[in-house]
């Protein structure tokens, strides 16, 4: 029953791109050099030895005039000279930072800024830090040491940096090196600050936290990403996935067997003979004979059913259900007469949203919910619910699958024809 392949995999391919991680970053190279070289005037101002200042200009020069292993070459020489002091050394760190970014030499890069954040002094206003470590995490991640990635990227963040695309690629790293726990918590805290600031968590951001709860079996947090998935990204792969896992929970009522088919049906997912079979034999079963008339004609319209070995078992099922069509619909007019408690108008209001016929089908629900003492009040709710989904009043659909109580199952149900109400 239900038995459904899950798209695991497909969430599975959105945690990585066929070359790693996907170059979001936004800094340019000329920022780069804004941010990181020390012009001339600024040189001639600053108490370094005139021939360090000498050499280290000379390897400005080659970078501006686009002499890239000349610049490498000359701002290693000068970083190698006798003495350099602790004025020296940053300047000419970061002129070797530069030429080795635009050399595209990125493990330099990344070794060159590290040292150069490193040994800046504690006192240092977290501002200047801030653009030179954006510029390591790109230099990692052209590297692709995503470890170092991982560690820069998390001081950045508890630097309050600002720029947006830090975190997700933290999450995407952290992914791709299968450190699903904590891809897990930094999503709660990505999912945080979206909700304080209302923006929508990216799709690709909440698939990669869905892996990571697969990975962890953490069935009640994977479910609930489904669900988020569900109301801001609704896709038929999605109903797909979260339907069936309704019925393996261990709490499911089997009574509501039948009502995830009518999800099934109504996100079109049913896409076999054996699904329609079922649910066909359900509803005759339940006493709908119309409903399982209805299943079956539509699986014949598809060519689903009445072809290869089983035409004639299908043949025998369509007959037996157009036969208790038949005797319901002599019958239907004395029922109508005799439903005098609320459990038979309850049963009343089934056998017409059995027929789709929305309007009377309503009716008879209000009547038996206000009567009360229903035996089963949470499955009329839900079937009230959603015969007024049918009927555009979605409000009052909601409202009414607000109210349900006592049966977790219809309650379960109920969210989510809540979130199919909402797309």
């Amino acid at each position: 029953m239900l038995f459904m392949m899950n798209i695991f995999s497909q969430f599975k391919k959105s945690a990585r791109c066929s070359h790693g991680l996907k170059p979001i970053w936004r800094l340019t190279l000329a920022s780069l050099t804004f941010c990181l070289c020390i012009s001339a005037p600024v040189l001639a101002q600053t108490p370094i030895r005139p021939e360090v200042a000498k050499s280290l200009q000379a390897a400005q020069d080659a970078l501006k005039a686009g002499q890239l292993d000349s610049a490498l070459s000359l701002s290693q020489q000068t970083l190698a000279m006798p003495g350099i002091t602790a004025i020296e050394k940053p300047l000419i760190q970061r002129t070797l930072a530069v030429a080795a970014l635009q050399a595209k030499n990125f493990p330099l890069a990344v070794s060159t800024l590290e040292n150069l954040i490193q040994e800046m002094p504690e006192s240092t206003p977290a501002a200047q830090k801030k653009p030179l470590i954006e510029s390591l995490l790109n230099a990692s991640q052209q590297a692709q040491d995503f470890p170092k990635l991982v560690d820069w990227a998390r001081i950045y963040l508890k630097l309050e940096g600002s720029n947006p695309s830090v975190r997700p690629v933290l999450i995407q790293t952290l992914s791709v090196l299968k450190r699903h726990d904590e891809v897990v918590q930094e999503m709660k805290e990505k999912i945080r600050l979206d909700e304080e600031t209302k923006v929508k968590t990216p799709e690709s951001e909440l698939r990669m936290l869905a892996v990571s709860q697969r990975q962890l079996k953490d069935d009640s947090g994977y479910n609930g990403t489904l669900k988020r998935l569900l109301q801001n990204y609704p896709s038929k792969a999605y109903w797909a996935e979260i339907i069936p896992r309704v019925a393996r929970q261990a709490n499911f009522n089997a009574r509501f067997d039948l009502d995830l088919y009518r999800l099934l049906e109504q996100t079109g997912n049913m896409e076999d003979a054996y699904e329609y079979v079922d649910m066909a034999n359900l509803a005759l079963k339940a006493g709908l004979p119309a409903e399982a008339s209805r299943v079956l004609e539509q699986a014949y319209a598809t060519g689903l059913m009445g072809k290869g070995s089983d035409a004639v078992n299908h043949q025998k099922l369509r007959q037996q259900i157009q036969q208790r069509f038949n005797e319901d619909e002599k019958a239907l007019p004395a029922l109508e007469k005799s439903a005098k408690d609320a459990n038979a108008l309850a049963s009343l209001a089934d056998v017409y949203a059995a027929k789709q016929k929305w309007d009377q089908s309503q009716a008879f629900y209000s009547k038996a919910l206000a009567m009360g003492s229903l035996r089963r009040e949470a499955e009329t709710r839900l079937h009230a619910g959603i015969a007024l989904f049918k009927l555009g009043q979605k409000a009052e659909a909601n409202t009414m699958w607000d109210s349900i109580q006592g049966d977790a199952t219809a309650i379960e149900l109920a969210q989510l024809w809540k979130a199919l109400s909402t797309q």
